[in-house]
């Protein structure tokens, strides 16, 4: 039985080292042998400058343009983006991104014309060269590289900046869970001062925006809203009302002294084709989004009257996790376990069903369903945060999403300052599928608040209406498969589950149902969403969506009244993740980080049987991520085969180059050879809180850390220095015979840039290496157009080694070996009460 506990490292700053020099490499020449083509090439991207040239000169939106740089799928890594020769950062500034290989810069009318010269300074023919040592070889200067890696240039076109039809926004308004207008995002934001001659055309380009807005006619409401990172956004609503337009800034303040339009919304399509179109044709607009819409994650359905639900007594003597519940309210049957009520909406203007039956599942699932689904102990203090309303959600947020995201914030700070509640439950979703290559303003909101406030929300994946949904899971794998191939219906995740610093739930179903157990829900949406990344974090048993019995789920939690009942989805598979993350905060004397909560939810969780067959690999990444979390107490506790080692630490900034966390052990006596062949299992978890920028779309993440175990080498290297060699793998990356995966797979497979990395391996009976001595890693690379943050990049890292045989003495011998090094280690139970957050 496991009882030995986690270690935490308490002098983790002692490890932290300069990074060795780099070395550059030479410039590459993407038309290597092709002269006339890269002729061809270069003069086509110098006419395309022209005609940019003329666009800007003869258009009344001012003397400047943001041009969409595609490039070359071979020229994806940050060595070849056209910023050194090129689009420099004086003249012409990168503004934000797209999909991989898609960026965007400003180009004044003022510099275009060296924008141009730049462009046709590339070499016609590289020069051959031979040097003192070595083989003879073609010198590329800088302006050929870049100029080579573009594929195309061009002003963004308005065509592309909204993706669906006026008719379906006109009929989305009158949807009760509208809960805005359009949101307009730009490709920078408004000037901060006024600019003297305006040469670059700044404060003139946001000048004719405003007056755009302006003259859509009477009844419009614009907001500029408070927007993380680079992209500024507006929310857009149009009225029947002839009063001058409003536009206000809600990025400081909150404007609740100005009266909004209160006339009728605007019913008129071509009314809202034209303004569209309008908008679309200002060349400061990046993107136009569809009107947000808000609902809670649950189909229909359930079976009521099963009995009682059987709330948990609370003890006198007792210490509870906390969890906040946004949600709809929470019925009088668990009032003993709610220890506020956020009071933003009345009583009277919510129904408490939803909301009951998450708070039930975080308050009493063991009792209700048995240990097998309800992995932590019953028992649970909730702040009751009811937010959703019944009817327009518009009549109570009137100023939209914004309002909805104001009073989510003050509930919990409320929460955490009155009750100390770190984790949230939000299983509330906007209704549209995350886009591959844009990061949306709704999940940006997110982590700006849990970053500033210090809490985690765990939000749920969004559901398949039960009439859309997938058949059954199949036992088989390979008929999962075909079943996958052939689907044709869309079933990405909703927004804003991918958001970096919340936890993703998707839904599994449960033991003892009528489809197979522990298999993906019929409803639940699948990931990645993003291009990159792993959506959802994790998956929990959501109930079982039979649409020939929808009464009987295999879940159960509290109903309004009190009763017993059974629903189904992701809504109520997150609850049960926010339960082992509460109950994992009370354990820790709530002083662990946010991000090393999520580290210890991911570094817990194993793939559930029927997604862990052969071939299911990236299958069960898009629906249960990196598994099912086992409950908290398992998480803190390891058996004496093997040894979990936690870090909490941060990367410094560093006088030239970020500094590197370089932590030296030797491998555990019982588990290495006389060879020097280390044995066992390796698991290692990598959470960071990365610089976020949502104005550059799939590259939203500014900043990559990456965790390597490297064992020492026989042989040095050419400078005299010890060989060290990575030997542990990310759990998604391909693994190609020998070879170096390309920049693509990286990204696409290894998570490079996602903020949330697995790495585990088994070095089997035999063996690897031939050395005794391995270090930790941890090492940092700044995207082309970013800085490293003077404040450092902060960093959670969980490490477990053990022995699969259950035979070696791993804990003992590693912890004895790492204390004759000066490591200070301590059970991670008692260090958190003596140690401060990092």
């Amino acid at each position: 039985m496991p009882n030995n506990p986690v270690q935490i490292v308490l002098n983790d700053q002692a490890f932290l080292r300069a990074p060795e020099p780099g070395r550059g490499g030479p410039e590459k020449d993407f038309f290597a042998g092709q002269h006339s083509g890269f002729q061809k090439h270069r003069d086509g991207l110098a006419k395309a400058i022209d005609t940019i040239e003329k666009t800007i000169a003869n258009w009344p939106h001012g003397p400047v343009a943001y041009v969409r740089v595609v490039m070359r799928i071979e020229a994806l890594a940050k060595s070849y983006r056209p910023n050194r020769a090129l689009f420099t950062s004086d003249r012409f500034p990168c503004v934000g991104a797209g999909s991989p290989g898609e960026l965007f810069f400003r180009v004044p009318l003022a510099h275009i014309s060296t924008l141009r010269t730049r462009i046709l300074k590339a070499e016609d023919v590289t020069q051959l060269r031979q040097p003192a040592q070595g083989d003879p070889y073609h010198f590329v200067t800088r302006e050929r590289c870049e100029v080579g890696a573009i594929e195309t240039i061009e002003i963004t076109p308005p065509g592309g900046k909204r993706r669906f039809a006026a008719a379906a926004a006109v009929q989305a308004f009158s949807d009760p869970r509208a809960a805005g207008g359009y949101v307009i995002e730009l490709f920078e934001r408004p000037p901060t001062e006024v600019i003297g001659d305006d040469v670059l055309g700044l404060s003139r380009s946001f000048e004719t925006f405003i007056e755009t807005l302006r003259h859509l006619g009477g009844g419009v409401y614009a907001a500029l809203l408070p927007s993380p990172g680079g992209l500024q956004a507006l929310e857009l609503r149009l009225t029947a009302a002839t009063a001058p337009a409003l536009i206000e800034d809600r990025r400081a303040v909150r404007a609740e002294s100005l009266p909004l339009p209160e006339a009728a919304r605007e019913e008129r399509t071509e009314r809202h084709e034209e303004a569209l179109l309008k908008i679309a044709a200002h060349p400061l607009v990046r993107r136009i989004r569809f009107p947000v819409l808000l609902e809670v994650s649950a189909n229909a359905g359930g079976a009521n009257g099963n009995g009682i639900f059987p709330t948990p007594t609370r003890r006198p003597d007792g210490v509870y996790p906390k969890v906040g519940v946004v949600d709809t309210g929470i019925a009088a049957p668990l009032g003993p376990w709610v220890l506020d009520r956020f009071d933003h909406l009345p009583i009277g203007q919510t129904d408490p069903t939803h909301g009951t039956f998450v708070a039930g599942l975080v308050i009493g699932a063991q009792a209700a369903n048995g240990p097998a689904i309800g992995r932590d102990p019953d028992g649970c203090d909730v702040v009751d945060i009811p937010l959703f309303p019944t009817g327009n959600f518009l009549d109570w947020y009137g100023r939209g999403f914004e309002d909805f995201l104001e009073e989510l914030e003050n509930a919990i700070i409320e929460a955490r300052d009155q009750h100390n509640v770190r984790v949230f439950n939000l299983s509330i979703n906007v209704p549209a599928e995350v886009e591959p290559d844009e990061y949306s303003i709704y999940a940006a909101r997110l982590d700006d608040i849990q970053d500033r406030q210090g809490v985690v929300i765990v939000n749920s994946v969004g559901n398949l209406k039960l009439a859309n949904a997938r058949p059954p899971w199949p036992e088989k794998p390979r008929r999962a498969i075909d079943m996958l191939a052939n689907r044709q219906a869309r079933d990405a995740i909703f927004m804003p589950s991918e958001s970096v610093r919340a936890i993703s739930v998707g839904a599994l179903n449960p033991p003892g149902g009528s489809q197979l157990a522990n298999a993906p829900t019929t409803y639940t949406r699948r990931g990645p969403g993003l291009r990159v990344g792993v959506k959802p974090d994790v998956a929990h048993y959501g109930g079982v969506g039979d649409v020939n019995n929808t009464n009987a789920t295999a879940l159960a939690s509290c109903g309004p009244t009190g009763d017993l009942v059974e629903r189904q989805g992701t809504s109520y598979a997150a609850p049960l993740v926010a339960k082992t993350l509460a109950t994992l905060d009370v354990l820790t004397q709530q002083q662990l980080a946010p991000r090393t909560l999520r580290a210890f939810a991911v570094h817990g969780a194993e793939m559930p049987a029927p997604l862990a067959a052969r071939g299911m690999r990236d299958i069960g990444r898009q629906f249960a991520g990196f598994g099912q979390p086992c409950a908290a107490s398992d998480m803190l506790e390891t058996d004496d085969f093997g040894i979990t080692l936690v870090f909490e630490s941060r990367l410094t900034a560093g006088e030239r180059r970020p500094a590197i966390l370089r932590f030296p052990f030797l491998w555990p006596a019982a588990l290495t050879e006389a060879s020097g062949a280390c044995r066992g299992k390796v698991r290692m978890t990598l959470v960071y809180d990365a610089p976020i920028d949502q104005a550059f779309g799939a590259e939203f993440v500014r900043v990559n850390l990456d965790a390597h175990l490297r064992q020492r080498q026989e042989g040095t290297r050419q400078d005299g220095s010890p060989s060290w060699r990575s030997k542990i793998a990310q759990v998604y990356l391909p693994r190609p015979a020998g070879l170096t995966p390309p920049e693509r797979a990286l990204i696409d497979y290894g998570l490079k840039w996602w903020p949330t990395k697995r790495y585990e391996d088994d070095f089997g009976d035999d063996g690897i290496g031939e050395s005794a001595e391995w270090r930790l890693e941890i090492e940092s690379l700044v995207r082309a157009e970013a800085s490293f943050p003077l404040e450092g990049v902060p960093f959670s890292v969980v490490l477990t080694i053990s022995d699969p045989a259950r035979r070696a003495p791993v804990f003992q011998q590693l912890r004895r070996e790492l204390l004759n090094r000066n490591v200070q280690l301590n059970d991670i139970r008692l260090a958190a009460r003596v140690r401060p957050r990092r």
